[in-house]
């Protein structure tokens, strides 16, 4: 059972959160709350920084490496809305284009064929506007969070 998200509930009744305007004040005003309780181990900083996260407290520290590989994943994300987008895009032009062409059809037959297409690239069309939809609010989530971070060589001491 984590206990860390009841403990800092308790933190935020004593301290105004709000007025804190970095990762290292937040690390020192929590350590000060919780006195001898606090050892600084590397699970208790984990789990002020998903508290700073939450809260959107910039400059939090992470090793070179760790923010290499956020770098990778916002821009992967980036990569994934153009295509979504793209895809998107695509199967619109083919259901208004289809939509236009099914009036013209007289025959009954080809027209009952031409409607299960339209029903088809309709529903490629849900489908692409919903995986645009919800990698665009992923990444704007993963960039929110980059964008709190900082760069610190060798460790943070807590």
């Amino acid at each position: 059972m984590d206990r860390f998200p009841e403990a800092f509930k308790r933190f935020e009744q004593v301290v105004d959160v709000s007025k804190i305007k970095s990762f290292q004040q937040l690390l020192s005003a929590f350590r000060l709350w919780a006195g001898r309780k606090w050892v600084g181990s590397p699970l208790q900083v984990e789990a002020l920084k998903e508290e700073a996260f939450k809260r959107e407290i910039p400059q939090i520290p992470v090793s070179p490496e760790e923010y290499e590989a956020e770098r990778r994943t916002v821009d992967q994300l980036y990569r994934r809305v153009y295509y979504c987008r793209r895809r998107y895009e695509h199967h619109k032009r083919r259901f208004e284009e289809l939509t236009r062409q099914r009036w013209r059809v007289r025959k009954v037959e080809e027209r009952a064929k031409l409607e299960k297409r339209v029903k088809k690239i309709e529903e490629r069309l849900q489908f692409w506007r919903s995986e645009w939809q919800s990698a665009y609010l992923r990444l704007k989530r993963e960039h929110t969070r980059f964008r709190l971070k900082v760069v610190v060589e060798g460790g943070l001491r807590g």
